[in-house]
């Protein structure tokens, strides 16, 4: 071991003069690994709490939309085929969304209506596996569903009247989220209205459409918005409520990789042509990340100020430190040690307590995370379910935090180091 090293180490953990100088080195020691900790296992949470964000509002929705100028496409099945070829492309699905009016007891609400194709909805949407009550094979024949069946008996049943009576009502089905179906207090089996305002054109304008479905499936996303406000019906459905014949509103498309959605909007727009356009997740949910985003950065900064006060406590200590140390600095100059020498011995004592401080501190933010990633909580339930606290431990997360206290400390122990280093051998033992 260098004489500078073991110097070094000598002072951090001191003599019976200055044995306070231990504790300070502790306290030192332990704000840097509170901040580490703190940094980590905020940011994780952060990045739980935004990948969870972004499945949860890219499951109800797809990932990119495409359609034309005039919003709508009529021959859609050709470029179903072209985009499903597409080596950026995951799945399509031919989609009709309109805003509706769903009454229930003459209670009125709105409500964002899909049509949906059950052939291939799963390759491009979580929505069947996302349906808690009822089936996609009820969505599809509502009078085959077993649990709509067993409802008519039940009712029928409880009005005397003959279980062999049971008749087909021939509705279409519907799918509703689970806050849809609290707030009205329905479930499968029971009617439903839906009114849309823009119909057929008549002499007097558009003709209002109302037709009664039977709730037939209920999903839940774990988003209220999408659990309150969205529906599902059958793509043939729709095309006949809306008068729309065989067109549609616009394909959902599925993405092998979300992140590369520049890349796969460039090879949708070469595939179909002119006249296309593109929507893709960022532009359809552009306030909601970029919320959660700043988000994100306003807690690193905020928890990072943590760290960097921990950092100015190494400062503090070392230049106790050398304040307390004069008489044996001047004794190791007069000796022949160098200014640089000196200067090290201070340097290495900073770097071992931000070592130390930043392993304990990246063991102790593990811990913390592994802890809360079990932990019960209910939170925020008007805009999303939470019944874990999310917590995804990056590895990025670790480096930056990481790197980040341990560049801070090597500052941290340049001032004191230079200070000692410049300390006059002279002026220091002038009193002895």
């Amino acid at each position: 071991m260098k004489a500078e090293s073991f110097i070094g180490l000598r002072y951090l953990w001191n003599s019976r003069r200055t044995r306070f100088l231990s504790v300070i080195t502790l306290i030192c020691i332990l704000g840097i690994a509170i901040g580490v900790a703190a940094l980590i296992s905020v940011q994780s949470i952060m990045d739980g709490l935004q990948n969870k964000m972004r499945a949860t509002v890219l499951g109800a929705k797809t990932h990119a939309l495409v359609t034309t100028e005039s919003g709508k496409l009529e021959d859609y099945a050709p470029k179903m085929e072209k985009l499903a070829a597409n080596h950026e492309i995951a799945g399509v699905t031919p989609v009709i969304s309109r805003d509706v009016i769903i009454s229930v007891s003459d209670e009125l609400n709105g409500l964002v209506i899909n049509g949906i194709d059950p052939k291939t909805v799963g390759n491009a949407m979580l929505f069947p596996q996302q349906i808690t009550k009822g089936s996609m094979n009820c969505l599809i024949s509502p009078d085959n569903c077993p649990e709509i069946i067993e409802k008519k008996k039940s009712i029928q049943e409880f009005t005397g009247r003959k279980t062999d009576e049971i008749k087909s009502d021939n509705l279409p089905g519907i799918a509703i989220g689970v806050e849809l179906a609290k707030y009205y207090g329905i479930g499968i089996g029971d009617k439903v209205k839906i009114i849309s305002p823009t119909g057929e054109m008549g002499m007097a304008g558009p003709k209002t459409q109302i037709k009664t479905f039977v709730v037939s499936a209920i999903f839940f996303s774990s988003l209220y918005e999408y659990d309150f406000n969205y529906a599902y019906i059958t793509l043939e459905n729709a095309q006949n409520f809306f008068s729309m014949g065989e067109s549609v509103d616009h394909l959902g498309i599925k993405l092998k990789d979300m992140k590369r959605v520049d890349e796969a909007e460039k090879a949708i727009l070469a595939d179909l042509g002119g006249g296309t356009v593109v929507k893709n997740w960022r532009d359809m949910n552009k306030p909601l990340f970029s919320a959660l985003e700043m988000e994100k950065i306003v807690w690193f900064l905020i928890i990072g100020f943590i760290a960097l006060v921990a950092s100015f406590n190494i400062v503090s200590a070392l230049i106790m430190l050398v304040m307390g140390k004069k008489e044996e600095i001047a004794i190791l100059r007069a000796a022949g040690y160098s200014a640089k020498s000196v200067m090290k011995i201070f340097m290495l004592d900073g770097i071992i307590i931000g070592f130390f401080g930043t392993f304990l501190g990246a063991l102790a933010g593990t811990i913390i995370c592994i802890i809360l990633s079990d932990m019960p909580v209910k939170v925020a339930q008007d805009v999303y379910y939470i019944e874990k606290i999310p917590v995804d431990m990056s590895p990025l997360t670790f480096i930056v935090a990481i790197a980040g206290s341990l560049i801070l400390t090597v500052i941290a122990a340049v001032y004191p180091g230079k200070k000692a280093a410049k300390l006059s051998p002279a002026e220091a033992l002038r009193q002895d």
